[in-house]
């Protein structure tokens, strides 16, 4: 046999070294395909064994990797009062968040300012830890967010948030009172409550309004209209005394879902006793203080066509100067009645229609103390009508006698002392006006 000279079999050897490493770089990869064709053949051809295979896969993995523990769900209940979305809620009303069965963690009863920064209201948390209690009435018209956290009994914490709204601007209801903070006034003043909308829950308001000071007396309401009402004591106030007035009507129904939206409170004090007696008899007027006689001078009243009315009446207001126009009488030029437009001097008010202690028109100088010549109002000398303007105050009594002409309106001014006290409340009772 011919045999390859041994550069071809050095060639060979070399050949088959590069065979064998080649074989063994590729060794992996035929391995690889392998097992992906064994792969293939069995999933064509049994199904069942590749379920097998993925089960024990999972349950491999299932050992290697912990089911994680899921958190326990709040099993308690929080009721909240008032409940989600009611509207016109009383600003009083207590605003509570409760549960029987878990711990509350936390509550916040949340609001907006004017400038739409969120306020929290006040409230207390009880020791149990089961109830919470709003502190402070809300504001009226306003939208609030209740908010709580809570733990169950075993552990489990929860949450919840609802919503309200107060009563709105168009059911709110104030009082006003007719007398200045820290004023000084005459022993006669009388107390008027004027509300913004009608009261129809009269019996109610009256229980809200306490009057103290004053000589501690009894004294009685006297509604004149559902807006309006007035408090007197049976007899005048005490000389040189303090009176406070509380008329505590915040959350109370006026009627009709009228809610009113603020306590008001006043107070006061009164002067010596100043009282004037103006007789037509005599056309004379006599004035007291703290039922001494200090002065008595000369008047002139109101003439036939208009008398003045008699009775007490309370000096509502002063000015050193006023305007006296006749038309706010209805008078007009060529009426036998007319005056013309002056400024009086030395002005004390006593109704509301027109009737006045003030200086007399110097044309009227000499008929006073002789003859009536004014239009109901009582007319003085300059030095006398001076004299009673620097000692009078508003709340101060002057009562007419003897003109048979009947009495102001007790609502025309503060005619109220012309009501027996045991008829004040009877506001059907009607007297000589």
């Amino acid at each position: 046999m011919h045999q390859s000279p041994n550069p071809s079999q050095k060639k060979n050897q070399s050949e088959d070294s590069l065979f064998v490493s080649q074989q063994m770089s590729r060794r992996p990869f035929l391995t690889a395909s392998l097992i992906g064709v064994g792969a293939l053949s069995l999933s064509a051809c049994g199904a069942d064994q590749k379920q097998t295979s993925s089960t024990a896969s999972d349950s491999a993995s299932a050992a290697s990797s912990p089911t994680p523990t899921q958190a326990p769900k709040f099993s308690g209940v929080v009721k909240v009062v008032p409940t989600a979305e009611e509207v016109e809620i009383n600003p009083v009303t207590p605003i509570k968040v409760t549960t029987e069965d878990s711990t509350l963690t936390e509550v916040k009863l949340t609001t907006v300012d004017a400038q739409g920064a969120p306020v929290d209201a006040p409230g207390t948390l009880n020791k149990a830890g089961n109830e919470w209690t709003n502190s402070k009435p809300l504001a009226f018209d306003s939208l609030y967010t209740v908010s709580w956290k809570a733990k169950d009994s075993q552990g489990a914490e929860g949450s919840g948030e609802s919503t309200f709204s107060t009563v709105s601007a168009a059911n709110e209801a104030d009082v006003s009172i007719n007398v200045v903070e820290g004023a000084t006034y005459g022993v006669g003043q009388i107390i008027e409550f004027n509300f913004s909308e009608p009261v129809v829950n009269k019996a109610e308001i009256e229980k809200a309004i306490k009057v103290t000071g004053g000589g501690d007396q009894r004294g009685k309401m006297r509604w004149y209209s559902d807006y309006m009402a007035r408090y007197r004591p049976e007899n005048y106030w005490a000389a040189n005394s303090a009176i406070k007035i509380q008329a505590n009507i915040l959350g109370l129904d006026l009627g009709n879902g009228m809610i009113g939206n603020g306590n008001v409170t006043r107070n006061f004090s009164t002067s010596d006793k100043h009282y004037a007696f103006v007789d037509n008899k005599t056309k004379t007027a006599k004035l007291y203080v703290n039922d001494k006689l200090v002065h008595e001078n000369l008047v002139t009243l109101g003439n036939p066509e208009w008398p003045s009315v008699v009775g007490q009446l309370v000096v509502l207001e002063q000015a050193d100067k006023y305007f006296f126009n006749p038309t706010s009488l209805k008078l007009k030029e060529g009426d036998p009645h007319y005056y013309e437009p002056f400024w009086a001097t030395n002005v004390s008010r006593l109704t509301e229609s027109g009737v006045f202690v003030h200086q007399a028109l110097p044309s009227a100088y000499p008929y006073v103390g002789v003859a009536n010549v004014s239009h109901g109002c009582i007319g003085m000398m300059p030095e006398d009508a001076k004299y009673f303007f620097d000692l009078f105050n508003p709340g101060d009594i002057v009562e007419t006698v003897n003109t048979d002409y009947p009495q102001a309106d007790p609502d025309d001014g503060y005619g109220d002392w012309n009501i027996p006290f045991e008829h004040y409340q009877d506001s059907s009772w009607k007297g000589n006006w």
